[in-house]
């Protein structure tokens, strides 16, 4: 597997529905590509997930994030707040920049799986409840980096993806 093209493809994953970008100011990331890109109306909110494990070890966990849609995907920007967490671990080695590619998935558990026997490993996961969306969440990022240079994100969002 040489590219993140092809390892969608082995993977069987669909189209991309998220950009994910690691930021260290929030309203400051909003403001940019609201006025740069037209981007907007941006979603701003606290996270903190009900279960949360970095590199598998439960962990708790607080985000600054804002989310709009842009074009066929949603763009969602990321400030780390508290814990551990992959996208504090990208703002300390890269700086603000693009950090993870989303895929919504239905069989979330079969996707997981398929990373796993790929010899992917998690670096972080999530399960919670969203009552902004009133629905639940599931979301596992993976350490795909070392093929086209980006972290894949599955997820389940029962708002997005019916079982």
């Amino acid at each position: 597997m040489g590219t993140s093209a092809e390892l969608q493809k082995v993977l069987g994953l669909p189209p991309v529905t998220q950009i994910g970008v690691a930021v260290k100011d929030v309203r400051n990331a909003v403001d940019y590509y609201s006025s740069i890109f037209s981007i907007g109306p941006f979603y701003v909110y606290e996270f903190i997930p009900e279960k949360h494990w970095y590199f598998e070890q439960l962990s708790p966990l607080k985000l600054l994030m804002a989310k709009a849609p842009w074009g066929s995907v949603e763009l969602e920007l990321v400030q780390p707040l508290e814990g551990k967490t992959i996208h504090k671990d990208f703002l300390e080695s890269h700086g603000e920049g693009l950090q993870h590619l989303g895929f919504d998935v239905a069989n979330y558990e079969e996707i997981h799986e398929r990373f796993i026997r790929a010899g992917f490993k998690p670096l972080q996961r999530v399960e919670t409840y969203y009552a902004a969306y009133k629905g639940y969440a599931k979301a596992a990022y993976f350490d795909t980096h070392r093929i086209g240079g980006i972290v894949f994100e599955i997820m389940w969002r029962s708002w997005i993806t019916k079982l």
